[in-house]
């Protein structure tokens, strides 16, 4: 029997605020696929609220959350899944871009094949890093934040538009010297020996061994802003601000020692703690001349970061194929912005060279001989400050034309004291529009979707790696202040410094023995800390036993005193 039609009036209350359970969640998935392709980094919270608006129903976040899973699965494949397709998307590659190199590494463990790290160096980038970028690689590694949680490391350069260029990227499951020395390996494979590297990099664990390691004859930089970030933590001050920076940005030994000394005149110890934390090359008046790229950050493997940090929540197979699919479009753009230059210097560099000598404070030009000259200018702090210049081996006594390829100030008010001769005569060719439009030449083609994708037959299954347990407990709920409700009133000792607020695990006090003894080998400045932190803790301990008796408000202010100054003013009155 089925009933078509109730002709009866419906008179029953309503049952749209109660938690309904008609809705499954295969219906949930259903009617939030479509949603979750445009809007792939919303959460269950806004799919139980965009269900919930749309349909006038109340849902349990539960079952919002095993709805948008589901979907979720519908979409990109299951999680388990996503490890096996990488060698299909490999496959697919190499049929569309043949000399792409491509390395995926499983790691038996017990019985089961699981994936340990892979790397990807698609053949356009490659060539285009070769015949049109200065030869600087920035190489960095970020944290994916999805069910995967290791590690995407990318190799990265700059093109004559000072634009951030894509060569390499991989994913390996920590920051070990095992797994940079394995990435740096694949990346010398796809790059070979290029002339005159330079390479830079931050304080990634077990990098710096593994650059020295593969390629012992690039110029190894280190990141001026970790190091500066790092060096605060033991010396601070305004001697350090006002000089550690520009000694580095100094392009003259002279200069570079002078803000040198006085860094070491205020704190002697730090010189030391850079020679030794700090050695690889961080200051301009260290860098070549021939790879023309005086960056003292590693900011191209921090925009890289930016650029895919919607990404990195996804499956390895999506996170990959997502990332061509950027680079992609970021080559397509680019060629054809160059289609519109003429041949010559890039029009941005002339550009700014030209409003740089709009900005010269020139004192006086002093002749030499047909291209060498004395350039006296005045500098942001009206000093004079003089420098040679010769224009036919392109050189300045202050060094900035040399490491930059660019005429500096001092040339630029040579070269515009001539006529005849114009600035782009004297820029180098890593900036002119033919090496720009060399690095883009070649497009990365594009490829259908994973239905599509070749079917690699392993013979076994490719399992998701196990990855170790990562540095503290993952934290879900905050903290709650001690004025909020429902905050935590227990207190937390440590076993073995007795203080408060910490484990003796994670204690970083000398231990503490029963008659007040430090254990030995503490150092002194450990020892102040324990007397500060036993003395805060009796007048802590003091303050939490004593009741406090508010005194009426005298002169529109409140003051506060305990029972033994109430007893005195007693007294005095």
């Amino acid at each position: 029997m089925q009933i078509k039609v109730l002709p009866s009036d419906h008179d029953c209350p309503t049952t749209k605020l109660v938690v309904g359970k008609m809705a499954s969640q295969d219906w949930c998935a259903d009617r939030l696929g479509d949603w979750l392709k445009k809007n792939p980094t919303k959460r269950a919270k806004d799919c139980k609220e965009k269900l919930e608006d749309d349909y006038g129903i109340k849902l349990k976040y539960s079952k919002a959350w095993s709805g948008m899973k589901l979907a979720i699965d519908q979409i990109h494949g299951r999680y388990e899944e996503s490890f096996q397709l990488l060698f299909n998307w490999a496959a697919q590659i190499e049929q569309v871009s043949p000399g792409s190199l491509i390395e995926i590494e499983l790691d038996k463990i017990g019985k089961k094949q699981r994936f340990r790290r892979m790397f990807v160096a698609l053949k356009p980038c490659v060539d285009g890093f070769l015949a049109g970028c200065r030869p600087f690689v920035g190489i960095d590694a970020s944290s994916l934040h999805g069910k995967y949680r290791g590690q995407l490391a990318s190799a990265t350069s700059v093109d004559g538009h000072n634009w951030l260029y894509h060569i390499a990227y991989g994913i390996f499951d920590s920051e070990t010297e095992d797994n940079w020395k394995w990435f740096l390996q694949q990346l010398s494979r796809a790059i070979g020996d290029v002339p005159n590297l330079v390479i830079c990099s931050d304080a990634c664990k077990g990098l710096e061994k593994a650059v020295g390691a593969v390629f012992p004859n690039a110029e190894n930089r280190e990141c001026m802003r970790h190091l500066y970030q790092n060096f605060l933590k033991h010396y601070s001050g305004d001697v350090i601000t006002d000089h550690l920076y520009p000694a580095a940005r100094s392009y003259t030994e002279g200069l570079f020692k002078f803000h040198m000394h006085k860094i070491a005149e205020f704190a002697p110890q730090s010189i030391e703690y850079l020679q030794t934390h700090h050695s690889r090359i961080w200051y301009r008046c260290g860098f070549s001349e021939n790879s023309k790229c005086d960056y003292l950050t590693n900011n191209v493997s921090e925009s890289f970061n930016a650029q895919v940090k919607h990404l990195k929540g996804l499956f390895v197979h999506e996170l990959v194929d997502r990332i061509r699919e950027l680079i992609m479009e970021k080559r397509y753009l680019r060629k054809k912005i160059a289609r519109q230059w003429e041949d010559g210097i890039l029009p941005g560099v002339i550009k700014d060279l030209n409003l740089i000598s709009n900005h010269l404070k020139v004192v006086k030009v002093k002749v030499s001989d047909d291209d060498i000259a004395e350039v006296t200018l005045l500098d942001d702090w009206n000093n004079q400050k003089r420098h040679t210049v010769d224009l036919q081996n392109r050189n300045c006594s202050c060094r900035e034309w040399q490491v930059t390829g660019k005429p500096c100030k001092h040339a630029l008010a040579w070269i515009l004291s001539n006529r005849g001769i114009r600035i782009q005569d004297y820029v180098h060719d890593y900036y002119s529009v033919a090496r720009f439009k060399a690095a883009y030449q070649d497009r990365v083609e594009p490829i259908p979707d994973m239905s599509q994708w070749p079917i690699v037959d392993l013979g076994f299954k490719v399992y998701p790696s196990l990855l170790g347990r990562g540095a503290g407990r993952p934290r879900v709920v905050r903290i709650r202040g001690s004025l909020e409700k429902r905050a935590t009133q227990k207190k937390v000792r440590c076993k073995r410094c007795g203080g408060f607020g910490h484990f003796a695990k994670t204690c970083k006090f000398p231990e503490l023995g029963e008659d007040g003894e430090i254990g030995q080998g503490s150092s002194k400045r450990y020892s102040n800390y324990l007397c500060v932190a036993i003395l805060l803790q009796i007048i802590f301990s003091y303050y939490q036993s004593t009741p406090v008796i508010p005194l009426q408000e005298e002169d529109n202010c409140c003051r506060w005193t305990f029972p033994g100054e109430e007893e005195e003013d007693s007294e005095e009155d």
